[in-house]
């Protein structure tokens, strides 16, 4: 039997779309994010970083700072035009933290 809490979430399942509530820049590179399906988690995003050229940029913590919720709370997008949708960093936050429970 899975638990709700090691579910990664589906937004092909989910009664309504995620949105961003607000963001927190933690350090370079991990934000803080606020869902509004109250999750809040710190997202790392080294991974997400290295292996994307479109990402890059945002090892620089002053780029990596300058981000804002956009699209009425679907996406994040940084200085630099990268930009991350809800859903996905939703996946993401969830894929890191059961990483982390299954370390622990």
């Amino acid at each position: 039997m899975t638990s709700k809490i090691d579910q990664i979430y589906d937004p092909l399942s989910a009664s309504n779309p995620v949105h961003i509530l607000g963001i927190k820049v933690v350090e370079t590179p991990v934000l803080e994010v606020r869902f509004d399906d109250g999750l809040t988690a710190r997202i790392d995003f080294s991974d997400v970083i290295k292996r994307s050229r479109w990402f890059h940029t945002l090892s620089v913590p002053t780029t990596f700072a300058d981000v804002e919720v956009v699209n009425d709370g679907r996406a994040l997008q940084w200085i630099t035009g990268a930009d991350y949708c809800a859903d996905a960093l939703r996946i993401l936050a969830d894929e890191q933290a059961k990483t982390k429970r299954k370390s622990a």
